[in-house]
């Protein structure tokens, strides 16, 4: 009677788990218990055992095509993808012109020094004087730069600022912070009226 009343429902869970029945269970019961717990010898669930021995498949397969044959594993395909898509992001860059602290240049033309000096005079001017001299921030005459004297350095620095008190101006846009940091390296070597001290470490551009 009970077996005309199993539902599919049971009939399938006896056959994914293969579990012995409650009233059979003495045939699987070890002969050990703790505190008045024993321990069945059920066999382990068919869909484990699938699921076990296709895994062995697989790693057969996976050993074979990674270590014999060499491919490329998932995190090479990752660095290569990543590499690509730089790639593809440097030529965009290059071929709408656009600037940022890998492909900045130095601007010697007198039209992009003009631009840059008006940018100049009116952000920078307040802490590095108009002439460069320096005041709050540091001399941009002399051959002594904190952060380095190449045309990345002072855009890197312009666009992110210091952690001695230089605010960021990436508001400016990329266009005109390579102006500007063309501008400023311009005014190494001239003699402004007053003159800070010298601060971090001479450096020469090559």
């Amino acid at each position: 009677m009970a077996k005309k009343n199993e539902s599919a429902f049971d009939r399938l869970l006896k056959k994914l788990t293969k579990a012995t029945p409650i009233e059979q269970e003495s045939s699987v019961k070890l002969d050990h218990d703790f505190d008045g717990i024993q321990e069945l010898n059920n066999p382990l669930p068919p869909w484990w055992t699938a699921g076990f021995i296709i895994t062995v498949i697989i790693s057969v397969f996976y050993i074979f095509y990674y270590m014999v044959e060499g491919k490329d594993s998932q995190y090479d395909e990752y660095q290569l993808e990543i590499a690509r898509a730089k790639e593809r992001v440097n030529a965009y860059k290059k071929e709408h012109h656009i600037v940022d602290a890998n492909t900045v240049t130095l601007l010697t033309d007198k039209n992009s020094l003009e631009e840059g000096k008006q940018i100049y005079l009116k952000n920078c001017a307040a802490c590095h004087v108009a002439d460069g001299g320096g005041l709050v921030g540091p001399n941009l005459t002399d051959e002594n730069w904190i952060y380095g004297c190449d045309i990345k350095d002072v855009f890197n620095v312009i666009t992110n600022g210091t952690s001695k008190g230089m605010p960021p101006w990436k508001a400016l846009g990329a266009d005109k912070i390579q102006k500007v940091s063309s501008y400023v390296l311009s005014l190494q070597g001239t003699k402004p009226a007053k003159s800070k001290a010298p601060e971090g470490k001479p450096c020469k551009r090559g």
